[in-house]
């Protein structure tokens, strides 16, 4: 149960940051934002601060930001319709980009929380190659036959031959540095060869975090993309794809099963990272060009740049509407295999 309540927080944290995103950008430009609401369906909460309501809805699934007249033509300068296409186009999209930004945040802080192997040793295991070197805790390994380390992976990288002697370079509690010959040795039970140390963990090292986090993230998008491509084509069925329920279960599940096995440390990285896949898949999601989505929306704003003119308000309101209607009805069919799954009807 912990577990689901956990995604439900992380998930309304998501849709904040998304609608925070339009939110800010139509703020920054002079667009009047009416309501500014997390969930969908009738209010459970809500206050006003300002020009604007903020408020809480019953179903805790997406969010929206209304805005003065958001299509059409209008010479009220706090309508969103009265803006030029570039200052659309960044209201629209910002919600998506912080989606993309939340998402490295999160894999830049599991990054640090998970840390990295350094070049000092922290312990040695006996009758190993290490400790029969007389290496000690704190020796740090500046270089391997010649060629400058300065972490755990450098390391791995410079000793692939498992049969060779490699000349290690350690630097001893700042004195001059001294050289040792080892080579690694073949532990039957384990099926590797190790030199028979164990690295210092560094964590929170900000640029390191940060660039592991854009990393992880631009992975997250491409996972993303390559599943929806996937789906297009139809290599995926449609009864495959999972909704909220279904992501709630197996969020619930993983917390479970990491809690049992690595304790409440575990449990926290696991969401951590479902939190920011999770963001990056909805800021993805949010840019295809379907109506009812921001990527429908950011083509009728390039649409206008190129015409010099915004489409007529009812076609698009109309497009819209179409699109919303299917998208409902693909929820109810996602929504149908969450149940599936969790009830085995």
């Amino acid at each position: 149960m912990l577990g689901v309540v956990i995604f439900i927080l992380a998930l309304a944290l998501i849709v904040i940051v998304h609608e925070w995103g339009h939110y800010i950008m139509a703020k920054m430009n002079g667009v009047l934002v009416h309501e500014f609401a997390v969930g969908m369906g009738p209010k459970v909460w809500a206050v006003k601060r300002g020009e604007t309501l903020y408020s809480i809805r019953a179903i805790p699934i997406g969010g929206f930001c209304s805005m003065q007249e958001e299509v059409g033509n209008s010479d009220n300068s706090r309508s969103m319709c009265s803006k030029k296409p570039w200052q659309k186009f960044l209201i629209v999209s910002f919600g998506a980009i912080m989606n993309f930004i939340f998402a490295w945040v999160l894999f830049s802080i599991l990054a640090g929380y998970v840390g990295y192997g350094s070049n000092v040793i922290k312990t040695l295991d006996v009758n190993m190659p290490a400790s029969e070197a007389k290496l000690l805790p704190g020796d740090k390994i500046i270089a391997i036959d010649g060629v400058k380390v300065t972490r755990l992976s450098d390391i791995t990288e410079t000793v692939q031959n498992k049969d060779k002697a490699y000349i290690f370079t350690i630097l001893r509690s700042g004195n001059e540095s001294f050289n040792v010959e080892l080579k690694a040795r073949w532990i039957e039970k384990e099926q590797t060869a190790r030199f028979g140390f164990a690295p210092q963990l560094v964590h929170f090292d900000l640029l390191d975090n940060m660039h592991k986090g854009l990393a992880n993230t631009i992975m997250a998008i491409r996972v993303v993309w390559n599943g929806l491509i996937e789906l297009l084509s139809f290599k995926v069925p449609i009864n495959q794809l999972a909704g909220p329920l279904g992501v709630a279960g197996f969020s619930a599940k993983q917390w479970t099963e990491n809690m049992n096995s690595g304790g409440i440390s575990e449990a926290v990285k696991m969401m951590i990272y479902i939190a920011a896949f999770l963001s990056a898949n909805i800021g993805m999601v949010n840019l295809l060009p379907i109506p009812a989505l921001d990527g429908a929306r950011i083509v009728f704003i390039l649409l206008e740049k190129l015409r010099g003119r915004p489409l007529a308000p009812e076609k698009e309101s109309a497009v819209h509407f179409i699109g919303f209607v299917l998208l409902m009805l693909l929820t109810v069919v996602i929504l149908y295999n969450d149940a599936v799954r969790m009830f085995n009807i």
